[in-house]
């Protein structure tokens, strides 16, 4: 229940070691810039740094090279960071090596492959006349026929066919791939310029049988067998230099990776520094553990300075905020940033928001059955890195203990002794209790908006706000007195000191204005009075009608948990309908949708009292998200 603690740097040093000093300890810190110039005043000659360079494009080559070589640009992250990052010109030097050696193999094994692909097709169609004993070459100088090789697209060779008997023409298929029929045509000589036509506009793609090839069709077939196993070979010997290469060059790509990442972080970070003619200036939140470890690193540089300040002396600029809590309120995170993320200065709700919610959603979804498969649909989402997915674990867990309480089994009351009763058997309690878990609730919201104000130094926040002391104190003796009156039946003091003690925190409440006004220096009272006295005396009513509704919406809880158990019950009267096998099937189903559907309710209606009745009483929100340089990935 923390947040991440937090310094501010001002860092400024000689202009001819800023490459050094911002590529080596600045870019893959955990530092969150803040631009200069908005923050530093009364600097003569400051101006931002100018840098037209960008290296984005190199990066996105360097981006390429890796995924053509089979490697996930991601990974490059893991690469040794002590490793010293490469001068820009050698950087370019080995990009461009790489590239090119890595470019003529695979142009060499494209090349092999696209030879493979057309002599295994010609190969299937010449064992079609491996029978007839003829030159090769006479097929294709026929006096009165035309013979064609070729593919066309199948689309193509589908069109083909609803004409195909109109034309003076045999067409033989042949094979196929994944995109193309490899087929041979026979036309008579007369006829074959016009077929040549039609067949070219439905992109036939002739392949020729090199002259190299000489003899009888089963002799040229032995040639081209030869000359397959020959391209095989070569091919294999490609793919093993292509893996030689991969192995040799990882290292080396993923570092020229790093490199240009970094070289274009560092055009990024020139955004944000300032500079006079001889110095640049840097300027960010670090968290206060980062820092201390860079200080000695920092003080190695004898040219360079830096000021550290605390957040609450920052004037110009606001802390980020960044969580941190344990693993097991650490899935909470996410309905507390749903709502907001907290300020610097503000308590860290996550841990208040996973106990309340726990004990919320286990009062009206208590079932020690259900829960366990809500525990195990958990686990599942958790282990597919869905945050929800604990929040889930925990609603289960939730769910289990509180089945214990009522002696719930998948629905089924008989099968345990209840710790305390089932909710059927207990309605007056369980509603009674309903309300005294939602006091509890509020007033420790309240108690966290007392701690916030004190943590921001705002006293009337904490004295005289409605869920400041002065509602703390009304909202306890409201309920003191209504407590002791329905115990006794009558009141322990006179009806008008009861009326004064009332009175005073609501003053007190009505003179939160008046009292940072003069705080602040500021006119006591607006100009328009009287709709100032109006206006206060309607948020009066209104904060005394909140704190009577609020407290009354956690009868919620006892009322679903009602009718968690009535759904139940309605779901054992179908069931008792039918027998046997008829009547598990229902139960069964029952569960499911009692799971799915009032399961989805209850989470919901839990987060519902969260973010209104206790949200609205502490958190004020407005933080911003922590953002630091080594988790940026410019491309």
């Amino acid at each position: 229940m923390s947040i991440l603690k937090m310094k501010f740097i001002n860092i400024v040093g000689p202009k001819d070691q800023f490459e050094d000093f911002v590529s080596n300890y600045i870019v893959n810190s955990g530092m969150q810039l803040e631009y200069a110039l908005g923050i530093l005043e009364g600097i003569k000659g400051l101006s931002p740094y100018s840098d037209d360079n960008s290296h984005c494009v190199l990066v996105k080559r360097c981006s390429t090279l890796l995924e053509s070589m089979g490697l996930n640009p991601l990974d490059a992250g893991n690469e040794n960071k002590d490793k010293k990052i490469m001068p820009t010109q050698d950087v370019f030097d080995q990009l461009d090596m790489l590239e090119s050696e890595f470019e003529n193999l695979t142009s060499k094994k494209i090349q092999l492959e696209k030879q493979l692909d057309e002599n295994s097709h010609v190969k299937k169609q010449l064992e079609l006349l491996s029978n007839i004993d003829v030159q090769l070459d006479r097929f294709f100088n026929f006096e009165f026929f035309k013979f064609r090789f070729g593919k066309m697209p199948k689309k193509s060779y589908s069109q083909l066919q609803l004409y195909l008997e109109d034309l003076e023409c045999i067409v033989i298929p042949v094979s196929s791939d994944k995109d193309s029929v490899w087929i041979i045509y026979f036309a008579p000589q007369m006829y074959g310029e016009k077929l040549d036509g039609i067949f070219s506009s439905l992109y036939f793609e002739r392949t020729r049988i090199s002259g190299d090839f000489k003899g009888t069709p089963s002799e040229v077939l032995a040639e081209l067998k030869s000359e397959i196993i020959s391209l095989e070979k070569e091919l294999e010997e490609t793919n093993k230099a292509i893996n030689l290469f991969i192995s040799e060059n990882t290292s080396k790509a993923f570092h020229i990776y790093n490199s240009f990442q970094n070289l274009n972080k560092l055009c990024e970070i020139k955004k944000y520094v300032a500079q006079t003619k001889d110095s640049f200036y840097i300027l960010g939140w670090i968290p206060k553990k980062e820092l201390d470890a860079l200080t000695p690193i920092f003080e190695g540089y004898s040219n360079i300075s830096f000021i550290v300040e605390d957040p609450d002396i920052v004037n110009n600029a606001k802390p980020p905020t960044e969580l941190k809590n344990n693993s097991i309120f650490r899935p909470f995170e996410s309905l507390v940033k749903m709502y907001g993320l907290p300020s610097y200065n503000e308590i860290d709700p996550t841990t208040f928001v996973a106990i309340t919610y726990f004990i919320m959603f286990g009062i009206m979804f208590g079932d020690v059955g259900q829960g366990l498969v809500l525990f195990l649909l958990g686990f599942i989402l958790l282990k597919k890195k869905l945050p929800l997915g604990g929040v889930i674990i925990g609603a289960g867990l939730s769910s289990i203990l509180f089945g214990f309480v009522y002696g719930s089994v998948f629905g089924f009351e008989h099968w345990i002794h209840p710790l305390w009763a089932a909710p059927m058997e207990n309605t007056d309690q369980l509603l009674v209790f309903g309300v005294v878990v939602g006091v509890l609730f509020m007033s420790s919201s309240m108690i966290l908006n007392i701690i916030n104000g004190i943590k921001s130094k705002n006293l009337t926040r904490v004295l005289f706000d409605k869920n400041g002391l002065a509602g703390f104190v009304f909202y306890w003796l409201v309920i003191a007195f209504v407590l002791y009156f329905f115990n006794t039946g009558k009141v322990f003091i006179s009806i008008g000191f009861i009326v004064l003690c009332l009175l005073l925190p609501l003053i007190a409440i009505f003179l939160k204005e008046p009292v940072e006004n003069y705080i602040h220096k500021r006119s006591l009272l607006p100009q328009n009075k009287s709709g100032f006295f109006v206006e206060t005396f309607f948020e009066l009513f209104e904060t005394v009608m909140s704190f009577i509704s609020n407290t009354i919406s956690f009868i919620r809880l006892s009322a679903f948990a009602l009718n968690h158990a009535g759904l139940f019950l309605a779901v054992l009267m179908l069931a008792g309908m039918t027998q046997g096998v008829g009547s598990i099937i229902e139960i069964i189903l029952g569960n499911i949708l009692i799971i799915a559907l009032e399961g989805l309710i209850v989470g919901i209606q839990a987060l519902r009292l969260e973010y209104y009745e206790l949200f609205g009483r502490f958190f004020t929100g407005g933080g911003r998200v922590y953002q630091p340089l080594k988790n940026e990935n410019i491309l």
